[in-house]
C-alpha cells in the first residue's frame, strides 16, 4: 500500500502537466454572460441640428462632423460617414433620401441616397466670407437656403447641389432664415432683421426694437412670426416681418430656436428651459427634462412629441408645461 501511495505521489506532477496540456489543446473557452451593448452616442457628443422629413426618419448632426440617422422615430440610430471632421451646425431634408448639412469652415454636404454617401456641394466659386454656415432650410421642389457669417445667404434650386449668393457681403452673422408664402425672414447679430416678400429677389432692412443677437425665427402664417434671441429676447410681428415689437419674456436665459407646433410657439435655449407662448398672450417657462440643465439649439415637433438636440438629445411629450412650470406671464405674441 505504501508503494502505491508513493507511486501516485511521484506521478502527480506528470498527471497535472498532462492535464494542462490536454486542456490547452482540446478545451476551448466559450463566451458567457450577456453582450455589452455600445451606447448610441459618446460622452461629450454635442448636436446642433435636426431634420425629420418623414414620420419615423430623423437626421441629427453635430460636433466632429457627426451625422446620425434614425428610421424608427429615435428608438435606434446609425452613424453615417460625413467625410468631414468639422462641426455640422444644421441639417435639412426634402424626403427620406435627399438632405443637406452645413457647418464650420463653410462645409456644405449633400446626400441623395438616405445618407449612405455624403459629398460636398458646389459653392466654392461664390463670393465667400465668414467661416461658418449656421442654419439651412429646405423648401419643396428642391429649393434650400443656407445662412451664416459674413452676411452669407445662399440659395439652391437643385436639392443642394449648386448654390448662388443672394444679397451683399455684410459684417453680420445671419443666424436663421424662414419662409412662408413667398415671405422670407433673416435674423442675426445685433438684432438685425431683413425681410423679403418676393422670395428673396429684393430685401428690406427692418427696424428692430433690440440690439441683442437674434438666434431663431418662425412663422405661424404669412402675417404672424416670432423671433427669439440672447437674454431671453422675444419679438413678434403681425405683418409678415415688416415691423416688430418686443414681448415680455418669462426668462432671461438665451433662446436659440423657436417653432410653431400648430397650437403654440415653443422656444428652447440654455439651462434646459423651454419658453411656451400661446396665441392668447400667455407665456411660461418650463424645464424640458426635470433636473436637466443642458442647453438645446434645435427643436422639431412630430405628433405628440418634441425632439430636441443640444448638449444632449431629448424626446418629450407636448405636455411638458403641465407639471414643470417655473414661471408664467402674459404678453401679446400672435
Amino acid at each position: 500500500m505504501k508503494r502505491v501511495v508513493s507511486l501516485l505521489a511521484s506521478s502527480m506532477p506528470f498527471i497535472i502537466i498532462a492535464g494542462l496540456l490536454y486542456a490547452s489543446f482540446f478545451i476551448k473557452p466559450q463566451p458567457g454572460g450577456s453582450v455589452l451593448k455600445m451606447p448610441q452616442f459618446e460622452r461629450g457628443d454635442h448636436f446642433y441640428g435636426l431634420a425629420m422629413p418623414e414620420s419615423r426618419v430623423i437626421w441629427m448632426v453635430g460636433g466632429g462632423g457627426k451625422i446620425f440617422r434614425s428610421e424608427d422615430g429615435a428608438e435606434s440610430w446609425v452613424r453615417q460617414v460625413s467625410g468631414t471632421h468639422m462641426a455640422l451646425q444644421d441639417v435639412a431634408a426634402w424626403d427620406g433620401k435627399r438632405a443637406v448639412a452645413v457647418g464650420n469652415e463653410r462645409v456644405v454636404i449633400v446626400t441623395s441616397d438616405g445618407g449612405l454617401s455624403w459629398h460636398p456641394a458646389d459653392i466654392s466659386s461664390q463670393n465667400l466670407t465668414g467661416r461658418k454656415w449656421l442654419r439651412v432650410r429646405a423648401l419643396p421642389n428642391g429649393e434650400a437656403w443656407v445662412v451664416g457669417e459674413g452676411g452669407a445667404a445662399f440659395r439652391s434650386a437643385d436639392f443642394g447641389q449648386h448654390w448662388e449668393r443672394l444679397g451683399e457681403v455684410e459684417d453680420v452673422a445671419w443666424n436663421d432664415v424662414q419662409f412662408r408664402d413667398g415671405h422670407v425672414l433673416l435674423v442675426g447679430e445685433f438684432g438685425r432683421i431683413k425681410s423679403s416678400s418676393d422670395s428673396g429677389k429684393t430685401w428690406i432692412s427692418t427696424k428692430s426694437p433690440v440690439e441683442t443677437s437674434l438666434m431663431g425665427v418662425a412663422f405661424r402664417n404669412s402675417n404672424n412670426a416670432v423671433a427669439v434671441g440672447l437674454g431671453g429676447v422675444i419679438l413678434s410681428s403681425q405683418d409678415g416681418g415688416k415691423t416688430w415689437k418686443q414681448e415680455q419674456s418669462p426668462s432671461q436665459e438665451h433662446l436659440y430656436s423657436v417653432i410653431w407646433d400648430g397650437d403654440r410657439w415653443v422656444a428652447v435655449g440654455d439651462k434646459g428651459i423651454a419658453v411656451i407662448l400661446s396665441v392668447d398672450g400667455t407665456s411660461m417657462v418650463t424645464q424640458v427634462v426635470p433636473g436637466n440643465r443642458s442647453w438645446y439649439t434645435a427643436i422639431i415637433s412630430s405628433g405628440e412629441r418634441y425632439f430636441l438636440a443640444g448638449a444632449t438629445f431629448a424626446i418629450v411629450g407636448k405636455n411638458i408645461a403641465s407639471s414643470n412650470v417655473i414661471t408664467a406671464s402674459r404678453g401679446s405674441a400672435q
